[in-house]
């Protein structure tokens, strides 16, 4: 069995290719598994004593618990597949709360051991939610707590006693708060870095075009965009005039500096929405949604005259512009169609645009 396998069979079968959805069940009945923990623990204790108040109404209390944490166990990979999963978690955690103060309440009021159960909604709350969530959970606690000191007819604890509990209480809660203010700064922090990592497998270093792997990859989505929307679509392949007697005669550093040149002027010259990518050593090509081929060769020439303006070394470009064909809506036609316009480019001498058109390669 591979890693994956280990890490798929481990998380169960709800979570499937989207990890976002696997992560809210765990949490989800992660949560509601300690709710039912929580459910047996009332129930052992009212075993326990069984001469203690309420008894009746507290046992049907705790069977409506379990009956409601396996419920919610049962639906956690609906519930997590909705938008509002998180203020559900939460709610359900602040309601938990008020659920305990309540069973504290009906037991033997403020000296109930069953308050204890107050400190783990904070617990979990710091484990997970935001720290606005976290505060809401620890208020929910140290309120619920105090509405059973408050109702308590028979309330007997000392003052020392009553302010240490509260006092632990409290200092538990802000103590979620800081836990959970650490853990997002932290997820922040790897978030960011990951956001690095992702973008650095995705941009050539030298130049910040797209590798080849992307540009293909945005290719496929824009001839299928394109195709449903019957909006025009084209593409640039550009390729660096005798790049090789550039590095024999100036040099790797030189021939570099160029390249780095060529991918600043084609995404200066680019919209937000268009693409630049490097796809072979000295050759580049762009994506230009929304665009016909004449004024995709347009784009091309201007490309041409910048790059003049902004080398070191004379360098010239040349580019086969390529539109998608309705005959034959695919990538791999159109990357074919400038290939062509490109090598037509090339057999004349080099420093030029050139059109592909059915049967003719125009210039």
């Amino acid at each position: 069995m591979t890693a994956s396998d280990l890490a798929q069979h481990a998380l169960g079968p709800e979570a499937g290719s989207d990890p976002h959805h696997a992560f809210w069940v765990a949490h989800i009945r992660t949560g509601f598994v300690i709710f039912l923990a929580e459910t047996l623990a009332v129930m052992a204790y009212l075993g326990a004593t069984p001469d203690g108040p309420h008894r009746g109404v507290l046992w049907l209390v705790a069977v409506a618990w379990i009956v409601v944490a396996m419920a919610s166990l049962w639906l956690a990979p609906r519930v997590a597949a909705k938008p509002w999963r998180a203020t559900y978690s939460v709610a359900w955690t602040i309601l938990s709360a008020f659920a305990v103060g309540a069973v504290a309440r009906l037991d033997t009021g403020f000296g109930s051991p069953l308050l204890l159960l107050l400190f783990l909604p904070l617990a979990f709350a710091a484990l997970i939610f935001t720290p606005r969530a976290a505060a809401l959970c620890g208020l929910s606690g140290v309120t619920s707590a105090a509405l059973v000191a408050i109702t308590d007819p028979n309330f007997r604890q000392s003052i020392d006693t009553t302010l240490m509990f509260f006092a632990t209480l409290i200092g538990v809660s802000v103590l979620s708060v800081a836990a959970s203010a650490n853990r997002m700064r932290l997820e922040r922090h790897e978030q960011r870095l990951i956001d690095t990592i992702v973008e650095m497998a995705e941009v050539d270093g030298l130049t910040g075009c797209a590798v080849p792997r992307v540009f293909r990859r945005r290719t496929n989505q824009e001839v299928a965009r394109s195709s449903r929307n019957d909006r025009p679509l084209s593409l640039l392949m550009i390729d660096v005039d005798k790049f090789k007697s550039i590095n024999d005669t100036c040099g790797h550093p030189v021939g570099d500096r160029v390249l780095a040149t060529i991918g600043a002027v084609l995404r200066s010259n680019t919209r937000s929405f268009d693409l630049a990518g490097r796809v072979g050593g000295d050759e580049f090509a762009v994506l230009v949604p929304d665009t016909s081929p004449p004024a995709a060769v347009m784009l091309a020439e201007r490309i041409r005259r910048d790059l003049a303006r902004s080398v070191e070394v004379p360098v010239t470009l040349s580019i086969g512009v390529s539109g998608l064909d309705p005959s034959s809506p695919t990538t791999e036609q159109m990357l074919t169609d400038a290939d062509r316009a490109l090598y037509a480019v090339k057999r004349a001498g080099g420093d030029a645009v050139a059109e592909w058109r059915p049967h003719t390669a125009a210039y």
